[in-house]
């Protein structure tokens, strides 16, 4: 199997489907890992390219779950002209009441 065609069945497949196979790899992989480390297994890299394929799965399974996420999102309502105007007028005002407070202080006479 190429490379190109395992990522190509990885795009076909459904998420419960991704997520078996995700689960699946995922104890294989610490099945060679474990017997790797046991001097069990010789092959070191069957472990690799397990884990690579484990990666490529997850990569998959993230685009798709990202993928779910853009198109679900609802847009904003709200212009982002009027949203940059509206954070502007929100600064505008904190610093205008900040110069107030700073100004009354200064100017209230000290006592001694």
């Amino acid at each position: 199997m190429t490379p190109s065609s395992a990522t190509g069945e990885l795009r076909a497949m459904q998420m419960p489907d991704l997520e078996r196979e995700i689960k699946a790899q995922v104890l294989l992989v610490e099945k060679l890992r474990l017997g790797v480390h046991l001097q069990k297994e010789k092959d070191t890299a069957k472990l690799r390219r397990s884990r690579r394929k484990l990666a490529q799965m997850k990569t998959e399974w993230t685009r798709k779950t990202a993928a779910q996420l853009q198109g679900s999102a609802k847009p904003s309502t709200v212009p982002a002209s009027a949203k940059a105007s509206a954070s502007a007028k929100a600064s505008a005002s904190a610093l205008r009441a900040t110069a107030d407070k700073t100004a009354g202080k200064s100017a209230s006479p000290v006592h001694s």
